[in-house]
């Protein structure tokens, strides 16, 4: 496996943003985001400032195939995205989806049938953008694995690079459990917090909503279960450990996408458990109410 000397990021959001600006302090020059005409002239003339400093990043709308592409785009924008990538893609491009859920990799896997996909969770970071700034405290790791033995030489391949770039990684040997273990816990945390557009600590311990914030992590355990991911009430405790240890005031990205009326990853969390749910007929009411409270916020968001 050749090593990654061309890379691309297609979403310059708050999760691009900090691995751009890591690329950056590693003096990695041979990257670019990769965006449409519109994009590059309002990114070019509007300043982009992180952690209170202004980033000159590269920008292209074409090129030539390059040797990993990382994805971070919202879930709304994976579609378009895929289609914008095309001219920096040949057979040998490594697709990264730095989404949330279990289901961005099929979706990538779909338009590049041919091209090496590696399942990936992005964790731990605290990276927001609002106004052109960025500003982050935690770079947070990322988590990669193979689906298959052709898999393991270019996750080894994408460890030693991010390595070099002094950017956390580890290699799981179960990526698809952990998927579904952090879909537990954003099925739960992110969800009850944006239906009640609180902070963490509305589902800490003893906090109104944290029999709520169990209660939707056991419906995922339980369809994980009927889809052979083995997910135990030891990581559920885990995640009520987590949570407890985050600042109470701090909200996590959902009930942020609700306060600023933007579309959320409802998709991603319990637009995903509930099919499966139906398929396997098990019931879940929690995530079910969640699911219909916070679509019917995203409907006034339309009409705002």
């Amino acid at each position: 496996m050749k090593k990654i000397q061309r890379v691309g990021i297609i979403g310059r959001g708050a999760i691009g943003s900090l691995y751009g600006s890591l690329m950056q302090k590693s003096s990695f020059s041979s990257f670019c985001f990769i965006i449409d005409t519109k994009r590059k002239e309002r990114y070019q003339s509007t300043p982009l400032f992180i952690n209170g400093e202004q980033v000159f990043f590269p920008y292209e709308e074409n090129g030539h195939p390059l040797d990993l592409i990382m994805i971070t785009t919202k879930y709304a924008g994976l579609s378009s995205a895929l289609q914008q990538i095309r001219p920096f893609v040949n057979k040998e491009t490594i697709l990264l989806s730095c989404l949330n859920g279990i289901c961005s990799e099929e979706i990538c896997k779909a338009s590049y049938p041919h091209n090496p996909i590696i399942r990936c969770i992005v964790q731990g970071m605290d990276s927001t953008y609002l106004q052109n700034e960025v500003h982050y405290t935690q770079i947070g790791e990322i988590l990669i694995g193979a689906e298959s033995e052709d898999q393991k030489p270019i996750v080894q391949t994408l460890a030693e690079f991010f390595a070099s770039l002094h950017i956390p990684c580890r290699v799981c040997t179960d990526i698809l459990r952990e998927q579904w273990n952090k879909l537990m816990l954003n099925c739960g945390i992110n969800q009850v917090c944006a239906r009640y557009t609180c902070g963490y600590g509305g589902c800490q311990t003893n906090a109104p909503h944290h029999q709520e914030f169990i209660d939707a992590m056991k419906e995922v355990k339980a369809v994980a279960d009927a889809q052979g991911i083995t997910l135990t009430d030891e990581d559920i405790d885990r995640w009520i450990t987590l949570v407890d240890s985050l600042s109470p005031n701090s909200m996590p990205s959902m009930a942020q996408d609700i306060c600023a009326k933007r579309k959320t990853e409802l998709a991603l969390f319990s637009g995903t458990i509930l099919p499966l749910a139906k398929q396997h007929q098990i019931e879940v009411p929690v995530l079910q109410v969640l699911f219909d409270i916070i679509s019917e916020k995203e409907k006034t968001f339309a009409k705002a």
